[in-house]
């Protein structure tokens, strides 16, 4: 349905479409062990079976996940080459909870981490900032770059600060990679609002100070007040933030461009209209409203505690910056 909304909008007319190649299995090793790789292709082959948690097995699921990830390499390779400076792969199952040895989350292959991977050691680049919006904290992601000085992760997610998890901004990498993994824990029910303050005070900040040759973008979807999964309260024009943002800094950097590749995300009556935004914000159009933009309550004691995380992750990063 997210295909034919831009279709229906228009917005496939104005973009260069490639047929997502499928990746080898020697591809998914960049990032992952040789066991999670062997177990996906055996229980693609059962058909059936639960490979982690929340991650099942299914007929051709092998094949599939390796087109998710040669999409995503495919979209990485576009940009770097220059054939064009933003790119988006279209694509499914997810990657972001992939890690090195573990399915889990809907997600097989981590894709935006072996495209990361397949540009920095086939196609020289030494500097790549991934930045995350999915609802979810990216766990797999962050667990494979921590050490890593030469790849900065940024993910804002939904956060429980009555029971600590995973992603908290305290989180910023180990060893060589410290300062690189940059979390932005917002609160459950954040607005449109939020986002768009962490975009200016703390994304939009830090990727200039690392000053990546790329940008990627884990894009989900999932923060949409009408998704599912998510707990948050944003529409379509946040994403639009995220597109225009990422356009600009890529600007202001004079970097090869950025690779969206695409995480949650699971109401399809408004998937298409939020990856339309962050086109739009791409391409430098303004931003357009559209019918899911409607009037919602906002708590001005949960921007307030935004803002408040929002001091702890600068006084966290500070030494870094």
């Amino acid at each position: 349905m997210a295909e034919k909304h831009l279709s229906d909008r228009g917005m496939l007319q104005t973009m260069s479409r490639v047929k997502a190649p499928k990746a080898t299995q020697e591809d998914a090793l960049l990032v992952h062990s040789a066991y999670l790789v062997d177990t996906v292709g055996l229980m693609s082959d059962l058909g059936s079976g639960e490979l982690g948690e929340g991650s099942y097995a299914s007929p051709y699921l092998l094949e599939n996940a390796l087109i998710a990830v040669g999409g995503s390499m495919k979209a990485a390779e576009i940009v770097v080459s220059e054939e064009a400076r933003h790119a988006f792969a279209l694509i499914r199952p997810p990657g972001h909870h992939a890690s090195v040895s573990t399915p889990m989350g809907l997600c097989y292959f981590n894709n935006i981490a072996v495209a990361v991977k397949h540009i920095m050691k086939r196609h020289g680049i030494k500097r790549v900032s991934i930045l995350d919006f999915d609802a979810h904290h990216g766990n797999g992601t962050s667990e494979i770059f921590y050490t890593q000085p030469g790849v900065q992760y940024i993910s804002l997610h939904e956060y429980d600060y009555e029971n600590f998890g995973l992603g908290h901004y305290e989180e910023i990498g180990y060893g060589e990679g410290k300062g690189t993994n940059i979390n932005i824990p917002l609160l459950e029910a954040s607005p449109d609002v939020s986002y768009k303050t962490a975009i200016e005070r703390v994304v939009r900040p830090v990727l200039e100070s690392f000053k990546p040759e790329v940008i990627a973008v884990s894009a989900g979807y999932d923060p949409h007040y009408a998704d599912p999964v998510g707990n948050m309260n944003v529409d379509s024009s946040t994403f639009w933030e995220f597109g225009h943002a990422v356009k600009e800094v890529v600007n202001a950097l004079g970097a090869k461009g950025s690779f969206w590749v695409l995480e949650g995300g699971y109401n399809p009556l408004v998937l298409g209209p939020c990856i339309e935004t962050s086109l739009q914000g791409l391409q430098g159009k303004r931003k357009e409203k559209l019918d899911d933009q409607v009037i919602r309550e906002v708590e001005d004691e949960l921007v307030d505690a935004n803002n408040q995380v929002f001091d702890k992750v600068l006084e966290t990063l500070a030494p870094f910056m």
